[in-house]
């Protein structure tokens, strides 16, 4: 229908492949105000000869409100498009254009405003089909994050949802890996004009008040119409589930374990990793990085979403920020919680290891009914943070040997430990073998009642064979100690003055610990 009217682009052609919202006819000269932008704005250009003056104002008018285009029908009223005009519209950046045949203008509304309210009633529709996927996820017990990874499919980029104030609180990649999309959002962050295009909305938090907003850029894929109607709808419901104070945590926790349980394998320089650290909350210059890992009591880890759990790592965050020490801290790929805090000197290392180990207990024994305090594993600390996850992930395996040993406020993986290696060979046939052969006769003694003989030589080997020592440590006379030391000594046909025999016992002994039914 518009080629029977000969249109001829006249001004700014690349604003042919801007969208056209809505379509006017109008032959009023300050019409603009009552524009709203991505209008086709149709006229026969009554008015337009008043002068140069007036054609450079309506033409910035009508390109500061971003209008599709100017269509002038040329014929009816104007010989030509005045030539001042065209001037004007090239300097604004108004597409301007000429229809060089009369066409009825009922006929071109009503044409795009049929295709456009097509379109509009098919983008509603994908919309709505959206919508409720996402009432599914969450009503089946999905949260944010879920949410976000099904808006990155349906826009085909990847979505990022900043709090503000805070940065980034969690991120949804599509194809591009993590390094270019957090590069991305970093760029428009920035307002670098490097940055890709994006779609960002505000998310409310009540009345005026932002909790943030919902970005997402074109990375993957250019950004669609229906891309915005979709980060509207996931804005809602993101809004809903932010109202929870554990879903918020629960965000920056994930995200932050993300990164952390990342540096186990990540090959990043860094400057790169020391950047991503900053984005998370890791502020200051700091000489040192200690890691840590955590495990609730009895299960390997309290579960990412066990309210009382996240109750302890919020805790954490808010004693180690009140010491004024900077502290990531996230779930692992386990149940395990990982730790890094930072070091001003290297030599604070065990006082800091001390003061979050008494924090996890007192947050333990508030949060988790009185259970015992979680155990926590604290390894060697780094300069560099190429270096942390190393560290993490010695930290995160010597949990369960730690466990399983006597409790503490905090255990030092930095130095080999003979209970680590008996842990890990637990499943050796002759270390089973070994303990109940050197054991069996004291077990069977004790069993019939026949004197504390398993404590009595363990105490003893913990005293390295200083028999004063194990005599107060156990509240018994000496003559008491001699009588059960000769005791073990005839049951096991061994000399306990012997170093090798005190050591082969003393290995038992803790390996006993680890083999269930010795």
């Amino acid at each position: 229908m518009l080629r029977r009217a000969v249109p001829e682009v006249l001004a700014h052609e690349a604003g042919l492949d801007g969208e056209i919202r809505w379509v006017h006819a109008s032959e009023v000269l300050n019409i603009a105000s009552l524009l709203q932008g991505g209008e086709l704005l149709l006229t026969t250009g009554m008015g337009l000869a008043e002068g140069p003056a007036a054609q450079r104002r309506l033409a910035k008018d009508l390109a500061d409100r971003r209008i599709a285009a100017l269509a002038i029908e040329v014929g009816s009223t104007l010989r030509e498009v005045p030539p001042g005009l065209v001037r004007a519209a090239e300097e604004s950046g108004l597409c301007l254009i000429a229809f060089n045949r009369e066409v009825r203008f009922i006929e071109v509304t009503e044409t795009i405003h049929r295709l456009l309210i097509d379109q509009g009633g098919e983008m509603i529709r994908d919309a709505d089909q959206l919508h409720r996927r996402f009432t599914a996820l969450m009503l089946g017990g999905a949260g944010v994050p879920e949410i976000l990874t099904e808006l990155a499919r349906f826009v085909g980029n990847p979505v990022f949802l900043e709090r503000s104030g805070h940065g980034l609180a969690f991120h949804a990649p599509y194809t591009s890996d993590d390094q270019t999309a957090l590069g991305a959002w970093n760029a428009f962050s920035r307002g670098l004009a490097t940055a890709p295009a994006g779609i960002e909305e505000r998310v409310p938090l009540g009345g005026e008040e932002s909790w943030g907003r919902l970005i997402t850029l074109a990375l993957d894929g250019p950004l669609r119409t229906q891309d915005r109607v979709a980060v509207e709808r996931a804005v809602g419901l993101i809004a809903l589930a932010l109202m929870r104070r554990e879903e918020e945590e629960g965000l920056g926790t994930r995200e932050r374990g993300n990164f952390l349980a990342g540096l186990t394998r990540s090959r990043a320089a860094e400057p790169e990793i020391a950047a991503r650290a900053l984005e998370l909350g890791f502020e200051g210059n700091w000489e040192g990085f200690l890691p840590f890992a955590a495990a609730a009591p009895g299960s390997g880890g309290g579960g990412r979403d066990d309210p009382a759990w996240v109750a302890v790592k919020r805790d954490l965050q808010q004693g180690l920020a009140r010491e004024g020490l900077p502290a990531l801290i996230g779930d692992g790929e386990g149940r395990e919680i990982l730790i890094v805090i930072g070091l001003r000197r290297s030599s604070d290392r065990a006082r800091i290891a001390d003061l979050l180990g008494a924090m996890l207990a007192e947050a333990a024994e508030r949060r988790l009914d009185e259970s015992p305090a979680p155990t926590l594993c604290a390894a060697a600390a780094t300069p560099r943070w190429v270096d942390v996850g190393a560290g993490l992930a010695a930290a995160t395996s010597a949990l369960d040997a730690a466990a399983h040993e006597e409790p503490r406020p905090w255990h030092d993986i930095s130095v080999p430990s003979p209970d680590r290696l008996l842990f890990a060979l637990r499943g050796s046939a002759d270390l089973r073998t070994f303990t109940e052969e050197r054991l069996r006769p004291l077990l069977d003694a004790d069993r019939r009642g026949r004197g504390n003989l398993i404590e009595t030589l363990g105490t003893l080997c913990d005293n390295a064979g200083r028999k004063l020592e194990t005599a107060e440590q156990l509240g018994v006379k000496r003559q008491t100690l001699y009588h059960r030391l000769n005791r073990i000594e005839e049951l096991t046909d061994s000399d306990l003055a012997d170093g090798d025999v005190l050591l082969s016992f003393h290995i038992a002994l803790r390996a006993r610990r680890f083999l269930e039914t010795v």
